[in-house]
């Protein structure tokens, strides 16, 4: 019988190809796209699982409750954590990590930049990085590499026991290799080559006692039984006793306690979600926006499956004469129902597997595009494969199963005539088509929307020169003292090239990833405040087109500029004086010279625009603290040339480290590469929806005026027009789209207002998008259907009435 049922149902998809086919590429696109996309998110939430103590690993962040807006970082200072072991029970080991490029070379080699993590001793007790070779000990003078360090320094030699030396600021401190361990996992938030205790870094012996410096990653490891909710309640003693000023001049400014009672209080971000939560410094994707790429993922199976019903239904009811006469002939509801669902099982069984030989192609481009790593092993992670099962199996049913019951449940004498009624008022067509439809106008509205907000962030005024200023990332290797003035003297010569200048802090996120400044808080006339601080060269401002509003730039012309600071705008209201230039104060009680303010800027994006401008302050680059980046002015025309000479002037200026420059506006746009992935992935996903909501009009219209064939015919024979047929055929399914558009413009709304919250600076919405949004999607509806309506229409009604 499964055999009869397996043939039938083959001869009935092959008899119907274009159906099928049109069912198949529908359903396979979209299984294919909401593959990769759920994979992403997969992997995205599975990084840092694979940690052995995970569940009871916390890193530490700051959370200050000022009464205009909630602020945090997960910076911390450097005496907190042997205090945290002393002080708060339950908590079993404190492990401080700070990140930072670095140079390394064996002796007699070249040096070679890596990725430097000074952590305290306890960080591979903590931690899950298996050692290959070698004791993690990591002892004063040790350093501990990975394998892929070690093959690079050491070839196939063992390196355990071998020196190395590090440049660990000006110094070059010679290290013995420890141990090496395993290449940490691609779904690591803690990357790293080579670890060194926190001792050696510079920052740890000038901070050691500073308890309002925060510069590096702390983590706590908990006591086994012990939750971050128990040690919460330890936490505000903790704070008001450490940060008592800070939280006096906090309430004074009304700020308000929040969790455990504290205006100042300690968070801790669970190790598995740092790689997603926005106050962890290892956070690399927003989770709104893998929640984005799910619910577009799941919009569009949702919409394809939907589509695949109506194909599946609109061909079972094709078929009523031959239902009708296996019902005659005896067969049961469950043996029509195993036919029907049998069909669509097979249907969406080829799908399935085009869809994957589809996301198998595309994995690639995708995972480029996208920049992860996917990997086609996860289809055999046990919730896949669950999801997949599931999808087969219910939408199979559905399809299947709701025209079995209706042709079951028909009387077999209407069944044999076709005149099957599925409900006077078909709920379920019209709910079809309006979920449709309120996705597709969804998506449409949220690809114009997110469109604009990239146009708004590539073309709003950032305060700097981005079309005719270089930055060049000077690499751990080099000394940028050094790098600066060998660029100067290269680059004098040409006309083109109009300034030259360095900074410890790049802008937007340079070619190597670089973007940082240092956040500091310092008291003064009895208040916090708070403040970025930049260590720059001479013609800092001149050079990256600053617009100084009061005052000058720091200038090799005064001898005294090396406590002088050059300050924005905000920086200037928050000091508060009428009288700004020559005003002198301290950052810290210890600063032997207070600083003078000699310049006000106009306020420039230092940030992307997800944030507010905050007040800076420039400071020049002292000896010991050489700039990480070169900046170069070119004049405007011809900037390729200028480009070709900045590089000749870096080869000789840094021999032997690769030219990473680009122009600033390159520098900006890296910023928002995440929003505008994002919105290519909403056009895709609006494009795609829309042309499989129109497959599932499509099939829902055939269905319909199938069943008014006899109808129309008549109504021809009575003098009905082309275009009054037309009309009245359309009009029902116009109908459930504009009630579609109606139900989507405010889920759209709400969708995007929320989404546009995670900037500081955003367009406004306005209703034309989303009017143009429903405009969009009534057209592409009204000409889908036309192509069915005018069919039946300019059908001869002599064939619509032959069994009348």
């Amino acid at each position: 019988m499964i055999r009869n049922y397996l043939k039938i149902a083959w001869r009935s998809i092959w008899k119907s190809k274009q159906v099928s086919a049109i069912n198949i590429v529908g359903l396979s696109v979209a299984i294919a796209v909401s593959l990769l996309l759920c994979l992403t998110v997969y992997r995205e939430f599975t990084f840092d699982k694979f940690h052995v103590n995970r569940a009871d690993i916390y890193q530490l962040c700051i959370e200050e409750n000022y009464p205009d807006k909630p602020r945090g970082h997960a910076n911390m200072s450097t005496p907190m954590a042997p205090a945290l072991m002393t002080e708060i029970p339950g908590i079993k080991a404190v492990a401080r990590a700070a990140n930072d490029p670095a140079s390394m070379r064996t002796e007699g080699g070249l040096p070679e930049g890596v990725g430097l993590l000074s952590v305290d001793s306890s960080f591979l007790n903590m931690f899950t990085f298996p050692a290959i070779s070698g004791s993690t000990r990591l002892e004063q003078n040790d350093v501990v590499i990975t394998e892929k360090t070690a093959e690079r320094y050491f070839n196939s030699d063992n390196p355990v026991g071998k020196t190395v030396l590090l440049r660990l600021g000006q110094n070059w401190k010679s290290f013995k290799v420890a141990a090496v361990l395993k290449n940490p996992p691609d779904e690591s938030s803690i990357r790293f080559d080579v670890l060194t205790r926190i001792e050696n870094n510079p920052g740890y012996a000038e901070n050691r006692d500073e308890w309002e410096n925060f510069w590096h990653n702390t983590f706590v490891q908990l006591q086994p039984g012990t939750t971050a909710a128990t040690i919460g309640k330890y936490t505000p003693a903790f704070m008001n006793t450490h940060f008592e000023e800070k939280v006096k001049e906090m309430q004074k400014q009304g700020a308000k306690p929040g969790r455990y009672g504290s205006v100042v209080g300690l968070g801790l971000i669970p190790m598995e979600d740092v790689h997603t939560d926005p106050r962890s410094t290892l956070s690399k994707v927003r989770t709104s926006v893998l929640y984005m790429l799910l619910f577009i993922s799941a919009f569009l199976l949702f919409i394809a499956s939907i589509n695949f019903m109506n194909l599946t239904m609109a061909r079972a009811f094709t078929r009523a004469k031959e239902v009708g006469m296996r019902k005659m002939l005896g067969a049961a509801k469950l043996q029509l129902m195993m036919q029907l669902c049998g069909e669509a099982m097979i249907l969406f069984f080829i799908s399935l597997v085009i869809g994957l030989g589809i996301a198998f192609t595309l994995m690639p481009s995708f995972t480029s595009f996208l920049n992860n790593k996917l990997s086609f092993a996860l289809l055999l992670k046990p919730e896949i494969i669950t999801g997949i099962a599931l999808s087969f199996i219910l939408i199979s049913l559905l399809a299947g199963g709701y025209p079995a019951m209706v042709l079951a449940s028909s009387k077999t004498l209407q069944v044999l005539k076709g005149k099957i009624s599925t409900g006077r008022k078909h709920y379920l067509r019209n709910s079809l088509i309006v979920a449709q439809f309120v996705i597709s106008c969804i998506m449409i509205c949220c690809t114009i929307v997110a469109w604009q907000q990239m146009n708004y962030l590539g073309n709003k005024p950032l305060g700097i020169n981005t079309h005719e200023v270089v930055s060049i990332p000077v690499g751990p290797e080099n000394n940028g003292h050094q790098v600066l003035q060998r660029m100067r003297a290269a680059l004098k010569q040409y006309s083109d090239i109009q300034a030259v200048s360095a900074s410890g802090s790049n802008l937007g996120r340079g070619r190597d990833g670089s973007q940082s400044t240092s956040l500091v808080t310092f008291n003064l006339k009895e208040k916090e405040m708070m403040t970025h601080i930049q260590s720059v060269d001479y013609d800092y401002v001149k050079t990256v087109g600053l617009q100084l509003i009061a005052g000058r730039d720091l200038s090799p012309a005064f001898a005294g500029d090396s406590t002088a600071i050059v300050i924005n705008e905000n920086m200037a209201r928050q000091l508060g004086e009428k009288d700004i230039i020559g005003y002198q104060f301290r950052f810290n009680a210890d600063d032997k010279l207070p600083y003078t303010v000699v310049g006000v800027v106009k306020n420039y994006h230092f940030k992307s625009l997800h944030e507010e401008i905050a007040p800076i302050s420039l400071f020049l680059n002292q000896a010991n603290e050489p700039p990480s980046y070169v900046f170069v002015k070119v004049a405007p025309g011809n900037l390729n040339g200028a480009m070709q000479k900045i590089e000749a002037a870096w080869k000789s200026a840094a021999p032997g480290t690769l030219f990473n420059g680009s122009f600033l506006d390159e520098n900006t746009n890296r910023l928002y590469n995440e929003e505008k992935r994002l919105s290519k992935i909403f056009v895709s996903g609006a494009i795609l929806t829309i042309l499989i909501s129109c497959m599932g009009l499509f099939a829902i219209a055939m269905m319909a005026i199938g069943q008014r064939t006899k109808e129309i015919g008549v109504r021809k024979v009575l003098g009905a027009s082309v275009g009054s047929i037309t009309t009245l055929v359309s009009r029902d399914f116009l109908k459930l789209v504009l009630l579609s558009i109606v139900i989507a413009i405010p889920i759209a709304w709400l969708l995007m207002s929320q989404w546009l919250k995670g900037y500081a600076y955003s367009i406004q919405l306005n209703i034309w998008v989303f009017l143009v949004a429903g405009i969009i999607a009534l057209l592409v509806a009204a000409f889908t259907i036309s192509f069915q309506t005018v069919k039946a229409a300019l059908m001869n009604p002599v064939k619509s009435l032959r069994t009348e």
